[in-house]
């Protein structure tokens, strides 16, 4: 399909935004949760349908125009690729988890609000096809987190998570502004009709000589928005005293990903090229240090932050490395790691709000009161850490055979990286579930409940989505096959004829 009949890009952007506004007319704290759910499945059966009409490796798609933002030049042209698709369902599906399985104590009609809010913004920037609009919707992502941090930053651990997350996130969007100056100004100057329209960007190409400057602007953009080291912080902060859910949408919609390969690589590629070493050494950074750091906590929320940095360096060192199978192997890696880890950060949230805490140095035993919680947590920690079988596994194999065909020493600190967080995890899992309860907080422990229907269903759903996708990768490879093609750089001149044969090989492992 190469457009729609129905406008259903514009509507799944919309509907999130009219969700939050329609709960703001709303009083009891039920019938706002009843809303957000209606509406976030609402938006996933609508990214079902586009998913349905897609055609992969046919272009844009679904496409619609609306016009122009007078005086700016800002083209309104919707439409998604192999790579927006795929980002669109993982966030629709994940959204609606956070919002139908969250703990009702953490899921006030606020945040309820601030995470349709942030679905909206997160479906916009995936659709737009002007590089301004995506700058826009970049920043409103930011917004409904910003507004409640606010709001509730009385308290000295909510108001060092609002510090956080402004000097990291919002100071962090003003590299992009300056990218985005940068790379509009020769088509202002020139009087061109669509001055940061993506195609017409690729069509006039950037010159060499300013590439560099506009890709360091990008790539410290999306080290922010990625949680790299060292701009990591504000994740795992976030993430243990932040509003439930909002961080985690943000960082597993993964729209810093999205960003590099929908303009920094196409757009860039001689500076791309040129920095690549530099860019793989800071994503294998980014992974062994984050492992370090997940393996030293013991708050469970901490420990499933890190473990997200972790993942973020795996994926920007695939990047990197610009094989088709690192290629693949870091995209794939971005829906394996993020669904069973949102599933993760339900259980522990379940925990938190059951016990009162999720410092593992105060728990203990708790597989005697909660074995479906135990059995779920132990199975998305295991899906997440690429446990054969599972989607994780098929990533982080390609990825990791991607770099041994270029740079077999590499991949030694991504093998260690991964021992680690399976380490991590274990150890989480013996000191939160196994053993016997903490000294003094037994009598608490003791009427903890085990997970409630609708928990078990997300955390289930996560589960099962993780180990189908593990078995059966090829759907998915394939829809991004075009543009794994497209910007991958194979070693030898063999390239465009072993490109093709990705996807059946894929499948097969």
């Amino acid at each position: 399909m190469r457009a729609s009949v129905l406008p259903l890009l514009s509507m799944m952007v919309v509907l999130p935004a009219l969700g939050a506004a329609v709960l703001g007319r709303v009083v009891s704290p039920e019938r706002a949760r009843r809303v957000a759910v209606t509406v976030a499945s609402l938006a996933l059966v609508l990214a079902v349908g586009v998913l349905a009409l897609f055609q992969a490796g046919a272009g844009a798609q679904a496409t619609a125009s609306w016009g122009q933002v007078p005086g700016l030049g800002l083209s309104l042209r919707l439409g998604v690729n192999g790579m927006s698709v795929v980002a669109m369902l993982l966030t629709a599906l994940l959204t609606l988890g956070l919002v139908a399985a969250g703990p009702r104590q953490m899921l006030d009609l606020a945040t309820l609000r601030a995470l349709l809010l942030t679905e909206s913004a997160a479906l916009g920037f995936f659709f737009v096809q002007d590089l301004g609009l995506m700058l826009v919707f970049w920043v409103a992502m930011l917004l409904p987190a910003e507004v409640l941090i606010s709001r509730r930053a009385r308290a000295w651990p909510e108001a060092r998570a609002l510090r956080t997350f402004r000097i990291y996130l919002l100071a962090g969007s003003l590299p992009l502004l300056a990218a985005v100056v940068l790379l509009g100004l020769p088509g202002w100057r020139s009087g061109a009709e669509a001055p940061l329209g993506l195609s017409e960007l690729l069509a006039r190409g950037i010159p060499a000589p300013r590439q560099t400057a506009i890709l360091a602007l990008m790539m410290l953009a999306v080290a922010f928005r990625m949680a790299v080291v060292p701009f990591h912080s504000w994740l795992p902060v976030l993430l243990a005293r932040g509003p439930f859910g909002v961080g985690l949408l943000m960082v597993n919609a993964h729209t810093g990903l999205y960003l590099l390969v929908r303009v920094a690589m196409p757009l860039l590629p001689e500076a791309w090229t040129a920095f690549s070493p530099l860019i793989e050494g800071v994503g294998l950074f980014c992974a062994f240090y984050g492992a370090v750091l997940a393996l030293a906590q013991v708050d469970l929320r901490r420990t499933v932050g890190f473990l997200l940095v972790s993942q973020s360096g795996l994926m920007l060192a695939g990047l990197a490395e610009r094989n088709p199978e690192s290629l693949a192997g870091a995209l794939l890696q971005s829906v394996a790691a993020a669904v069973p880890l949102t599933g993760l950060m339900l259980v522990v949230r379940a925990i938190e709000v059951r016990t009162g805490t999720a410092d593992m140095t105060r728990l203990g035993g708790l597989v005697r009161r909660g074995p479906r919680m135990a059995a779920l947590f132990f199975l998305l920690g295991i899906a997440s850490l690429g446990f054969p079988g599972t989607l994780s596994f098929v990533g982080e194999d390609l990825l990791l055979h991607g770099i041994l065909g270029t740079h077999p020493l590499v991949a030694l600190p991504l093998l260690l990286t991964t021992a680690i967080n399976g380490i991590t995890f274990l150890r989480a899992f013996q000191r939160t579930f196994l053993g016997v309860p903490a000294h003094g907080h037994a009598s608490v422990l003791a009427t903890v409940e085990d997970l409630l229907p609708r928990e078990r269903l997300a955390a289930l759903a996560c589960c099962v989505l993780a180990f189908l996708g593990g078995l059966f990768p090829g759907p998915l490879m394939r829809l991004r096959e075009h543009e794994v093609s497209s910007l991958s750089v194979p070693a030898a001149g063999a390239a465009h004829a072993d490109a093709g044969a990705h996807g059946p090989a894929i499948a097969a492992h």
